[in-house]
């Protein structure tokens, strides 16, 4: 399917929920109430459906790993019967989100939206670079609670909250966007979707290093955490001004 193609199906499609995600019986529930199939599934046995549901944790984790070509919703709250209905009528298209891989002495995750360092006490300021490989210099230096790089497809979640700006699907780039900076006027950067390092030079408090939400591991001071273009995943975006 090429990239941000309508689908066009005579049939509904066949639904899969990954049973590892939190509240899977009840969207399964709702797509059968609007008149559709849906079973649990595993990321091992998703081959056999048309479409793939995964609540946002653990389960989007599994997918970004798994090296699918079925379309994915990432799900944040409940389906909606609107929603479902949506679905079943191929009302949506299909977009290759890029992933990150995300790369430390403790082993590699992947992303689909954003990766974050941050301190975990409340309030606590550590210090952080950017950097890319073959510079001189880093690209930026800075005193903040954390720091939060996303993909286009993350730009509106928590950064964008945090002040950083919302990147149109498609654009080959990642943000970077300081967490309760120490300067009145922080900057945020638009780099290349390309080779990227988050190092933290300083720390006042435990640094920790998030995935997609998820806590991976505790970055010590001097370590470098290095993001990598890692392929893409077919993601499902909706009509009618439906959140992805």
């Amino acid at each position: 399917m090429s990239d941000g193609e309508t689908v066009d199906r005579g049939e509904r499609p066949d639904i899969g929920v990954l049973v590892s995600a939190d509240g899977a019986a009840d969207v399964v529930e709702t797509v059968r109430a609007t008149g559709g199939v849906a079973e649990t599934t595993t990321v091992e046995t998703i081959d056999g459906t048309d479409l793939v549901i995964a609540p946002a944790g653990d389960a989007i984790a599994e997918l970004v790993t798994a090296d699918t070509t079925i379309p994915v919703l990432p799900l944040t709250d409940d389906l909606r019967p609107e929603t479902a209905e949506r679905l079943l009528d191929g009302r949506y298209t299909v977009t290759e989100r890029p992933l990150v891989a995300v790369e430390t002495d403790g082993g590699i995750a992947h992303a689909l939206s954003d990766v974050t360092l941050a301190t975990a006490a409340a309030a606590t300021i550590s210090e952080f670079s950017l950097d890319r490989p073959n510079r001189n210099t880093p690209i930026a230096r800075f005193r903040a609670d954390g720091v939060v790089v996303t993909t286009p497809a993350g730009s509106r979640g928590y950064a964008h909250a945090a002040g950083g700006p919302i990147v149109a699907p498609g654009s080959d780039v990642l943000t970077a966007v300081p967490i309760s900076p120490f300067a009145t006027d922080p900057d945020h950067w638009v780099v290349p979707l390309a080779d990227l390092s988050l190092t933290v030079e300083r720390d006042d408090a435990d640094v920790e290093l998030l995935v997609d939400g998820r806590t991976v591991e505790t970055v010590e001071p001097g370590a470098t955490v290095e993001l990598v273009r890692a392929g893409t995943l077919p993601v499902v975006s909706l009509h009618d001004g439906d959140r992805e």
